[in-house]
C-alpha cells in the first residue's frame, strides 16, 4: 500500500472514491499539474560559471538534492543518440538530434516511487509520480542553468537510459526494476546538461 493508503489504512482498493482517484482520468486537463510544469518555460543560463568541485563531489552533491526534492535515486549517463527518443526536437526549440547531441554530453535520469503504476492508472493519484517527476526535473534543469551550464528536460528512452546510468534493470514488460522499488518505480524525462558530472550512481 502507498503511502496514503498507510495513513488512511479504511482505505480499501474497491473503495469507489479511492479507485476514481487512482484510475479514473480527469475530466479537465486544467486540474492537473504536469502539463503547467512541463510547459513552463525555461530560464535562461547563467553568464558566469560557478566554481565547482571535481565531478564525483558535485554528482553527490546533485543527487543529495534530487533526493531533498523527492527522488529515490539519480544516475547520470553519457548521451548518446540511441537515447533520444524518435521526435524528441520536437520539444520547444524544434531541435533534432544532432543539435542535442552537439550541446548536450550527459543525461540525469531520476527515479520516483511509485505504487502504482501511471501507464495504467490515469487519475491524479496515479499520475502523481509522474507530477513528482517533472517537477524534480525542472529544478534540477534550472538549478544547473543557474551554475551557469546548458541544461535542458527532454523525452528519452527512460529505461534505456536509467539501466546505462547504472539505475537498475529492464524487467518484464520493459519496465525499469531497481533494487530500492523493485517493479514500484517510475522514471520519466531525462535532463540534459553540460554540466561537467562523473557517470553512474553517485555514493551518497
Amino acid at each position: 500500500m502507498g503511502i496514503l493508503s498507510r495513513l488512511m489504512p479504511w482505505r480499501s482498493p474497491k473503495d469507489p472514491y479511492w479507485e476514481g482517484f487512482i484510475s479514473r482520468p480527469v475530466a479537465d486537463p486544467d486540474n492537473e499539474l504536469i502539463p503547467a510544469i512541463k510547459n513552463a518555460p525555461e530560464g535562461r543560463i547563467f553568464p558566469v560559471r560557478s566554481d565547482l568541485p571535481e565531478p564525483g563531489r558535485l554528482s553527490r552533491d546533485l543527487a543529495e538534492l534530487a533526493t531533498f526534492l523527492g527522488a529515490s535515486s539519480m544516475g547520470i549517463a553519457k548521451l548518446e543518440r540511441a537515447h533520444l527518443e524518435s521526435g524528441s526536437g520536437g520539444a520547444p526549440g524544434g531541435e533534432d538530434a544532432d543539435e542535442l547531441l552537439a550541446k548536450y554530453t550527459l543525461v540525469v535520469m531520476c527515479t520516483v516511487h511509485a505504487e502504482h503504476d501511471p501507464a495504467v492508472e490515469k487519475g491524479i493519484g496515479g499520475q502523481h509520480p509522474v507530477q513528482e517527476s517533472a517537477s524534480i526535473n525542472f529544478s534540477l534543469s534550472a538549478y544547473m542553468r543557474e551554475l551557469g551550464y546548458a541544461s535542458t528536460v527532454r523525452p528519452v528512452d527512460a529505461v534505456a537510459v536509467a539501466v546505462a546510468a547504472g539505475l537498475g534493470t529492464t524487467g518484464a514488460g520493459g519496465k525499469l526494476v531497481t533494487k530500492e522499488h523493485g517493479a514500484h518505480v517510475y522514471v520519466g524525462d531525462g535532463v540534459l546538461t553540460d554540466l561537467p558530472l562523473a557517470p553512474g550512481v553517485p555514493r551518497l
